[in-house]
């Protein structure tokens, strides 16, 4: 296999994992590298997957998906979209990753483009190059305030282009894309014939007055959108590898031929205990989205009050990307002297694409009391090239 130069170790488990062997060596370790939920996986989806290992659900599901799950999953979409899809437009896989891997490889050929909004996903790069090795990525960067550039954006679409790879809310930048944003992408995705892959996996963690707009709102784009979900970051559910994509039945169904020779299917009662998702309120999301506000509110007053970093608020999901380019320092170096000098895990800038390295992401996904402590070590470190 060819392993392209975007096929590369992900800077955001490499520097988790530099801060792991120093937490074992007995050193204070504040991490706010990784992009996980500091709460508990809800315990009705526990104790339901629980009663279905028991009952039996330990053998092979359908490839594309539990077929309760599934149709849950479409009932769900069309309450909130408006939509009417089916549980043939479903496929559940193991983790969102997948998904939307899956789809990139059902659609692009041999020197198709893609257009990416920058600064991205950590792994999008890698995803596009393995599922078309010859693709082209055209990344259009947001500007300095996390805006879409609307005329870079539109001058990147040509006969080549074949989809466009949306998150929002972003991850890293906590931008949440408003309506008419994403109602221009529409008319430029439907104008150049190309498809809209979104990646709305923080689109319960939005904030500040803001809302989610989903793509899939939208009629007129369903015939060329695949929609990505699932439960890591809403349900605290990264360790559960669940995902699922929503789409057209001929997209579907060439994601679900690849999973019948990659996965052979989902793991079983993980998907069955998820059904439990659909017949609960989720009387969690609101304090913890409370909460998130609470804890981005006090960081971005203390860092914006430090000399040398600048964060622009974000709307939605959990990070904060702060702007360090004043000290006039790469991001890997920064990231390493920071860890080295506090024992506060970050995560580079440049991780999320070659135009960031002035940037450094932190979570937000920790206690009050470690961010605080993260902020009281901050206002003493001092970078010394």
């Amino acid at each position: 296999m060819r392993f392209e130069k975007e096929v590369g170790e992900s800077l955001t488990y490499k520097f988790a994992q530099a801060a792991g062997e120093m937490k074992a060596q007995g050193k204070e370790i504040i991490s706010l590298g990784l992009g996980e939920p500091d709460f508990q996986t809800p315990e009705y989806i526990i104790n339901a997957t629980m009663e279905a290992m028991k009952a039996g659900f330990t053998h092979y599901s359908a490839t594309q998906g539990w077929p309760e799950l599934r149709k849950l999953i479409a009932e769900d979409c069309n309450k909130s979209y408006g939509s009417q899809y089916d549980l043939n437009d479903v496929i559940v896989t193991p983790g969102i990753k997948a998904a939307v891997f899956f789809a990139l490889a059902a659609i692009l050929e041999p020197d198709d483009e893609i257009i990416l909004i920058s600064p991205y996903y950590v792994s999008y790069p890698a995803m596009v190059k393995l599922a078309e090795p010859s693709a082209k990525i055209v990344n259009i960067c947001l500007t300095n305030d996390f805006t879409l550039d609307i005329e870079r954006l539109k001058n990147a679409f040509n006969k080549k282009t074949k989809a466009i790879l949306v998150n929002t809310p972003n991850n890293p930048t906590g931008m949440v894309m408003s309506r008419e944003e994403v109602k221009l992408i529409i008319k430029l995705a439907l104008e150049n014939d190309v498809f809209v892959i979104s990646d709305e996996v923080y689109e319960k963690l939005a904030y500040n007055c803001t809302s989610h707009t989903s793509f899939g709102k939208f009629e007129e784009v369903r015939d060329k959108l695949i929609i990505c979900n699932g439960y890591s970051k809403s349900h605290a559910m990264t360790g559960w590898r669940l995902g699922y994509a929503i789409g057209t039945r001929d997209i579907i169904t060439k994601m679900n031929k690849l999973q019948q020779h990659i996965n052979t299917n989902t793991c079983t009662f993980i998907q069955v205990g998820a059904c439990s998702i659909y017949k609960n309120e989720p009387v969690h999301i609101g304090p913890y989205v409370a909460e998130l506000e609470k804890r981005i509110a006090y960081f971005g007053k203390e860092i914006n009050g430090l000399e040398h970093f600048r964060l622009v608020m974000p709307k939605g999901g959990f990070f904060c990307f702060v702007d360090i380019s004043d000290l006039g320092v790469d991001s890997n170096t920064f990231c390493a002297d920071l860890l080295k000098k506090t024992g506060i895990a970050s995560t580079p800038g440049v991780a999320f694409g070659p135009d960031w390295d002035g940037y450094v992401r932190f979570s937000m996904a920790v206690p009050m009391e470690t961010l605080e402590r993260a902020i009281g070590l901050m206002k003493n470190y001092r970078f010394e090239g």
